[in-house]
C-alpha cells in the first residue's frame, strides 16, 4: 500500500469522528486537570473559567466559579471587580443555554458585592425573562427573590424612576397572580397594588416631566378601573409630553372606557395626525367609530396593514372581523399573523379561530385540518399542565370537538374538567363578593321556582306592552337588564316591578342611578347583577365600588367576563351581548321556564320603530322622550345610517349571542349538573334561533296551560334541586 492510496468518503468519516472523540476526551481530561492544580485564588479561578469557556467547556467554567464562592470574601482584594467578571461570564453561560448555572454565578457576585449594580440588573432581567415565559406563574419564592432585588435597585438610585417602575410592575403582576390563589395567598395583593401605586406617584414625582412615569401610573390606573383619575393623570401628562404617542394613545383608550366617544375620537385624531402609521392608533379608532355606530371597517383594515410584525395587533384586527361576521376579512389577517409567526400553529385558540373562517368561507377540507392539528397541540399541552390552566385547555379541547361536529366528545371533554377541579366551585375569587353562595341563593328564593320573564328592550316589546294586561294574573319573576326605567314604567300599570337586574356597563349605571338607588331601597326582595365594569361608572357620583358594595351587599351578585363557566371560575361569563351573560346566570336559579320578550336582534320588519320599544314611531310628530336626554342614550332622530348600523350591530351581537349561550348551557350541565328549563322567545321575527320562537298568543297559551304550583309546592321543589 503506497502514499497514494485513496481512503473512501466513509471511512474518512468515521476517522474524523473518532478524531474528534479523541481531541475531546483530551480538552475534558486537560480542563479536569486545570482546575485541580490552579490555587484557590480568586485571579486564578477566573482565568481558569475563562480558559474553560474558550475550550467550550462552559460546566467546568461554572465549576471554577463554584470555587471561587468557597473563598472567604475578605481574601479578595477588589469585590467589585471580581463580581463584574463573574457576571461577564454569567453572560457567556446563559448564551450556552445554562440559565440555573446563569443564575447562581450571578447570585454569588451578589453576595460578593452587594452593592454592584451590574450583577443585580443581569439576575434581574433573566428572572423577569422566566416571569414572562412562564405567563406570571412562578413560585412565591422565585416572586420574593425578585422583588428583593428590585428593592435593593431602589434604594441604590433613590432620584431615579426607573427602578421605581420596575418593581411597581413586579408588584402589580404579583398581585395578579396571588389574586386568582386561595384566600391565604390572595389576602397580600391589596397591600402590593397600594404599594404599587405609591411607587408611581414618586416616579411622577421624580421626573415630572417624564412620559415613562406617566404613562405607567395612567396604565395602573386603568388596569384598575379607576377611569376618572387615569384620565386626569394622562391629560395632565399629554400637555407636558404633547410629542409621545403612548401617552394619547392610553387617555383615549381612557375615554373610551369612560363612553366619552366623541373625546376618545379628537385625541385619536391628533395622535394620528403625528403619527399617521400608528397600526395601534387606528385600532382604537376603529373601537370608536364602532361604539359610535359608524362603519369601522376601514380603521380596522388600516391598523391591520400598518400592524408589521405585531402578532397582538394582527390577532386583534382578525378578532374584530371574526366578531362582525366578515369571515373573508378575519382569514386574511389570521393569515398573515401565521405566515409571520410560525410559532402560531401551536396557538390552539388562534387555530379555532382561523378555521372557523375557513369553514364559512367554504375551505373545509383546511379547517379540518387545522382542527385536527389544534387538538394535538391542545392535548400536549394539557399533559403539561394542572389547575386552572388545565381547566381551560380542557374547555379550548371541549370547543375544538364542537366546531369539528363531534358534539358528544365534546361534552364528554367537558365533564372530563370535573375530574381535574377542586371537589367544590370556586366561588372565593377575587372578582366575586365574599359569601356568593348565599347570594346565589337569594336569587333562588327570588325566582322561588316560578318562571321567569326575561323583558329586553327590542322593538317587539310593545306587542308584550300593548297586551299586559292579559299577563296580570299569572304567576312570575321579571328580570331585565341596563336601562330598565322604561321597562319598569310599564309594568306599574299591573302593580309589577323587576325583581332581577342585570348591569354590564358603566354607562347604564350613570344614566339610571338615581332610579338604581331606588330599586335598592324597595321593601320587596330583589337583586342587582353586575361586573366591575359597570360598578366603575359609580365615580362620577363620588362613590366607590367598596362603598355601594357595603350600602348594599344583602342585594349585590358580582360576576365577571373571560368566561365561559369553569368550575374554578363559575360565574365568569363570555363577552357577547349582556341577555348573553342574564339567560345562563338565571339557570342558577332554577327557574321553570323563561319567557323572553323584546329579544329582537335588530329591526323589527312589524312596525316602523326604533331600536327600543318606548321610542315613538318614525313618522310621529311627538316631542322626543325625556330619557334621551341621559348620558349614552342615542335618539338616532335624523340618523339614517347610524340606524341602519345599529340595526346590522344587533343582527351580529344575536348570532354571537346564541353561540355563546349554547356552549354556558352545555358547560353549565357538564360541570354541575344544571339542566337547561324550557326557554321560549316571544318574538315570531327573531334573529335569534338557539330557543324556538313563539308569538305572543301561544307565550299565553303556554302559561294558561302550565300555571305555576302553590308558593309550597315551589318551595319543596326548590329545596330538592
Amino acid at each position: 500500500m503506497g502514499w497514494g492510496h485513496i481512503v473512501r468518503f466513509g471511512a474518512a468519516r468515521g476517522a474524523w469522528r473518532s478524531c474528534r472523540a479523541i481531541a475531546s476526551t483530551a480538552v475534558n481530561v486537560a480542563c479536569a486537570a486545570l482546575l485541580a492544580i490552579t490555587p484557590p485564588r480568586p485571579d486564578l479561578l477566573l482565568r481558569t473559567a475563562r480558559i474553560c469557556l474558550k475550550l467550550r467547556r462552559p460546566r467546568r467554567a461554572y465549576d471554577a466559579l463554584a470555587a471561587v464562592n468557597a473563598i472567604d470574601v475578605r481574601q479578595i482584594a477588589d469585590p467589585d471587580r471580581t463580581a463584574e467578571q463573574i457576571t461577564n461570564i454569567a453572560a457567556v453561560l446563559c448564551a450556552r443555554r445554562l440559565r440555573a448555572e446563569a443564575k447562581d454565578v450571578l447570585r454569588s457576585a451578589i453576595a460578593l458585592a452587594p452593592r454592584a449594580a451590574a450583577p443585580r440588573s443581569a439576575l434581574i432581567l433573566l428572572l423577569e425573562e422566566d416571569l414572562r415565559a412562564a405567563g406570571g406563574n412562578i413560585s412565591l419564592e422565585q416572586w420574593a427573590e425578585l422583588e428583593n432585588l428590585l428593592r435593593k435597585s431602589v434604594i441604590e438610585s433613590p432620584h431615579l424612576a426607573a427602578p421605581r417602575l420596575a418593581l411597581a410592575a413586579c408588584l402589580e403582576q404579583e398581585a395578579r397572580y396571588r389574586e386568582a390563589q386561595t384566600a391565604p395567598v390572595r389576602a397580600v395583593a391589596p397591600r402590593l397594588r397600594m404599594e404599587a401605586e405609591n411607587l408611581l406617584r414618586e416616579a411622577v414625582a421624580e421626573e415630572p416631566c417624564g412620559a415613562a412615569p406617566h404613562l405607567a401610573l395612567a396604565e395602573f390606573l386603568l388596569e384598575n378601573l379607576r377611569y376618572a383619575e387615569a384620565e386626569t393623570v394622562a391629560a395632565v401628562a399629554v400637555q407636558r409630553c404633547p410629542t409621545s404617542v403612548e401617552l394619547r394613545l392610553v387617555l383615549a383608550r381612557i375615554q373610551f372606557q369612560l363612553l366619552r366617544l366623541e373625546a376618545a375620537a379628537k385625541t385619536i385624531e391628533a395622535l394620528l395626525a403625528i403619527a399617521p402609521k400608528n397600526g395601534w392608533a387606528w385600532f382604537e379608532y376603529g373601537k370608536i367609530l364602532w361604539n359610535s355606530f359608524d362603519r369601522a371597517d376601514s380603521a380596522f383594515e388600516r391598523a391591520g396593514d400598518l400592524s408589521g410584525n405585531d402578532g397582538a395587533l394582527l390577532a386583534g384586527v382578525a378578532q374584530r372581523f371574526l366578531y362582525d361576521l366578515d369571515y373573508e376579512k378575519a382569514a386574511k389577517y389570521y393569515e398573515r399573523l401565521l405566515n409571520l409567526h410560525p410559532n402560531m400553529w401551536d396557538n390552539f385558540v388562534i387555530c379555532r379561530y382561523y378555521a372557523t373562517c375557513l369553514k364559512e368561507t367554504a375551505r373545509t377540507q383546511e379547517a379540518i385540518d387545522i382542527i385536527s392539528a389544534a387538538l394535538k397541540s391542545c392535548r400536549l399541552a394539557a399533559k403539561r399542565a394542572q389547575g386552572e390552566g388545565l381547566e381551560l385547555i380542557k374547555r379550548e379541547e371541549a370547543l375544538l370537538l364542537s366546531q369539528a361536529g363531534r358534539l358528544d366528545e365534546s361534552f364528554s371533554a367537558l365533564q372530563s374538567i370535573r375530574d381535574v377541579a377542586a371537589p367544590t366551585p370556586r366561588y372565593d375569587r377575587a372578582e366575586y363578593l365574599p359569601r356568593t353562595p348565599e347570594r346565589l341563593q337569594r336569587l333562588a328564593e327570588i325566582v322561588d321556582s316560578r318562571d321567569v320573564f326575561v323583558l329586553l328592550q327590542g322593538p317587539s316589546f310593545a306587542t308584550f306592552a300593548a297586551r299586559l294586561h292579559e299577563f296580570a294574573d299569572f304567576e312570575f319573576a321579571i328580570a331585565t337588564l341596563n336601562s330598565f326605567p322604561p321597562v319598569e314604567r310599564e309594568l306599574r300599570r299591573i302593580n309589577r316591578h323587576a325583581d332581577i337586574l342585570l348591569f354590564t356597563q358603566p354607562g347604564s349605571i350613570r344614566a339610571w342611578h338615581p332610579e338604581l338607588v331606588k330599586f335598592l331601597a324597595r321593601s320587596p326582595p330583589n337583586l342587582v347583577v353586575a361586573n366591575h365594569y359597570a360598578l366603575s361608572g359609580l365615580s362620577e357620583f363620588g362613590l366607590s365600588e367598596r362603598e355601594f358594595v357595603a350600602r348594599h351587599d344583602k342585594r349585590l351578585l358580582l360576576v365577571h367576563s373571560d368566561g365561559p363557566p369553569l368550575p374554578s371560575r363559575p360565574l365568569h361569563f363570555e363577552n357577547g351581548p349582556s341577555v348573553s351573560w342574564l339567560i345562563p346566570l338565571l339557570l342558577f336559579a332554577r327557574p321553570r321556564r323563561i319567557f323572553l320578550f323584546g329579544a329582537d336582534g335588530g329591526s323589527n320588519p312589524s312596525f316602523s320603530k326604533r331600536p327600543y320599544f318606548y321610542y315613538d314611531d318614525y313618522d310621529a310628530a311627538a316631542e322626543p322622550q325625556e330619557f334621551l336626554n341621559r348620558p349614552g342614550m342615542v335618539s338616532f332622530k335624523g340618523l339614517p345610517r347610524k340606524l341602519d348600523e345599529y340595526n346590522r350591530r344587533q343582527h351580529i351581537n344575536a348570532i354571537n349571542g346564541d353561540r355563546v349561550i349554547d356552549f354556558a348551557f352545555r358547560s353549565l350541565e357538564a360541570y354541575f349538573g344544571i339542566q337547561v328549563p324550557p326557554i321560549f322567545n316571544v318574538c315570531p321575527h327573531s334573529v335569534h334561533r338557539i330557543f324556538p320562537r313563539i308569538d305572543i298568543d301561544d307565550a299565553l297559551a303556554r302559561l294558561a296551560d302550565g300555571r305555576a304550583r302553590p308558593a309550597p309546592e315551589r318551595r319543596a321543589k326548590r329545596a330538592s334541586n
